[in-house]
């Protein structure tokens, strides 16, 4: 009797956060401009184009595979719930199951060692949190970030509790990190090699072929997508970890980022207290020689550390809180307390809820115009002001959006162009947004399948909206095979810092009798083109878009190491100098 009464207690302890997350998710629950370029590439994937966001050009405009897949895995045969009903569904069921699992790993750790009851506070402090339930649905892969950690950190425990029962489906697990995010590397990183030590702990009575099989299990899954990445695409990262300078340090900008977050929600006071408690239980157990227990529990913990450490380094996000919320999960769902026998305890138990009753009525990021001096939005917060809707999803919730309305134009202008017929339109460009002359259409010849070709500086709802006969020419970069390759001499707002001007499209698919842009000289055009005629430049734009043959593939192994590093000025006389001597 008492053994159903501690479990059903455990349930109901683990269930408080779960709930709460789930609603404060489905309250926040929204759908964001980035996501939408994953639904146009899932939208491809089901017309056939493969994984693109361009039809007819290989470029990797997403930085979430395994995300991707499951969308268009569930909204291929079930096209009746649309995609971005899809996305927000899946991120509240994953972030849901995510604090399950992860409440059940930390119980199931903590009973190990105690007979006391187990309340997972650190787990009810992160549920508490608003810039979770803003990313609990968003259309992007927070919500499977989630699910997945707290999946991983549960069959750790399970395997460490169970001499080892299971481990090589908790490493396959474990290892899909590299296609959620590529930053979930580390924590991949972090549990596989404690995964590797429990395999190891018995190592005079486990066969060498059993350590070999979970090394597999542990690097399979990474190493299988990044030989397609570089067959397919011809890079050895995505062209967004390009765009968005992630291996560039930017350390001021990332502390920035990093007080936004934590300042917002004063995340340091639980954290102080939790801080305290973990350490004196981790002291206890050293003394008890409990070191297994320490190794399990050091896996998240330094999980967590290394990601919002790399956040931190590289700038952060212009999104707030999102880039450090798997890393703030990591670390806080592993904070437990023991009953409350203790002083210390119960004044914890009081402070963290006191905290956590504020965090959830009062501690909100509300930047004037919803994005902060620094840079820093409240992505959800603009996209309700913009759309004149409380839950933005669909895109007819997005009907007064300028971007949804420019891309339906652009849509429309590539319907009504008579079959053989292509245009080029730099006039759409964000550097010609405010002119007063209606945009105009030039006549184009270009080997790419699309009719209309346009340039635009946000192409998730533009181009989605636009459709596949339309070429979006991203003039931020994420889709752009140029742009990314820009050097960054100047920071300014994070993932918004290689822009790409009209000349640049104009260059590429205009011709002689194509009209400049603006304020764009004839040199100045001629020494783009030039640029992009010229090695390594010109022939990672033809491996990205001629027919993907075998001796294409081969070449793309040869030569991506040099196209994933190369790098010119946006300055096009420059970028000629550096390109072509």
């Amino acid at each position: 009797m008492f053994s159903d009464r501690r479990r059903t207690l455990k349930y109901l302890l683990i269930l408080l956060p779960t709930v709460i997350v789930l609603v404060g998710g489905w309250g926040y629950r929204w759908v964001s401009d980035d996501a939408f370029i994953d639904f146009r590439v899932v939208h491809n994937i089901l017309s056939g184009y493969g994984p693109v966001y361009n039809p007819g050009e290989r470029i990797e405009a997403y930085s979430d595979p395994l995300w991707v897949f499951l969308l268009t895995v569930f909204s291929g045969p079930l096209r009746f719930i649309d995609v971005e009903w899809w996305s927000v569904l899946l991120g509240l069921f994953f972030t849901g199951a995510g604090f399950w699992f992860a409440g059940l790993g930390t119980i199931n750790l903590a009973e190990h060692r105690t007979s006391r009851s187990i309340f997972p506070v650190g787990l009810v402090c992160a549920s508490c949190v608003a810039g979770v339930w803003m990313f609990a649905t968003s259309g992007l892969e927070t919500g499977l970030i989630f699910g997945w950690l707290g999946l991983s950190w549960w069959l750790l425990v399970r395997c460490f509790l169970h001499q080892n029962k299971g481990i090589i489906t908790a490493a396959l697990v474990v290892s899909l990190g590299f296609t959620i995010r590529p930053d979930m590397a580390l924590f991949t990183l972090s549990f596989g090699v404690v995964l590797f030590m429990l395999q190891t702990r018995n190592d005079n009575r486990e066969r060498r072929s059993r350590r070999l099989l979970l090394l597999l299990a542990l690097i399979g899954i990474p190493l299988a997508s990044e030989l397609f990445r570089i067959a397919y695409f011809g890079l050895l990262v995505s062209n967004t970890a390009l765009a968005k300078s992630a291996s560039s340090l930017w350390l001021r900008q990332g502390l920035t980022y990093f007080t936004n977050f934590t300042g917002t929600y004063w995340l340091w006071l639980p954290f102080a207290a939790l801080t305290v408690v973990t350490g004196s239980r981790i002291r206890d157990w050293w003394k008890l020689h409990y070191r297994l227990e320490i190794l399990v529990i050091s896996a998240p913990i330094f999980g967590g550390l290394l990601d919002v450490a790399y956040v931190t380094a590289i700038g952060g996000d212009f999104m707030h809180a999102r880039m450090l919320l798997p890393g703030f999960f990591s670390i806080f769902m592993i904070f437990w307390i023991e009953g409350m026998t203790s002083v210390r305890d119960t004044v914890v138990i009081a402070g963290v809820t006191v905290w956590a009753l504020f965090c959830v009525l009062f501690f909100r990021f509300s930047p004037p115009w919803n994005i902060s001096a620094n840079g820093i939005a409240n992505e959800r917060a603009n996209y309700i002001y913009e759309a004149g809707n409380e839950h933005p999803i669909t895109p007819s919730d997005f009907k007064l959006e300028p971007w949804e309305i420019e891309g339906k134009q652009a849509a429309r202008t590539a319907l009504r162009t008579p079959s053989g017929v292509k245009l080029l339109n730099w006039n759409r460009s964000q550097f010609y947004s405010f002119s007063p002359e209606p945009p105009t259409n030039y006549p184009i010849t270009t080997s790419f399948p699309e009719t209309y070709y346009v340039g635009f500086p946000s192409i998730g709802l533009f181009g989605l909206a636009a459709g596949d006969d339309v070429y979006v020419f991203d003039e931020l970069s994420l889709a752009n095979p140029i742009g990314a390759h820009f050097i960054v001499y100047v920071r300014t707002r994070p993932g918004h810092e290689k822009v790409v001007a009209p000349v640049w499209l104009d260059a590429r698919f205009g011709s002689i009798s194509t009209p400049r842009p603006d304020g764009v000289s004839k040199s100045e055009l001629e020494a783009a083109r030039r640029a992009l005629s010229c090695q390594p430049l010109a022939g990672y734009l033809r491996s990205v878009s001629h027919p993907l043959t075998f001796s294409q593939v081969a070449s793309n192994f040869e030569h991506a190491f040099t196209w994933t590093t190369m790098q010119y000025s946006s300055a096009p006389s420059v970028a000629e100098r550096q390109l072509c001597g």
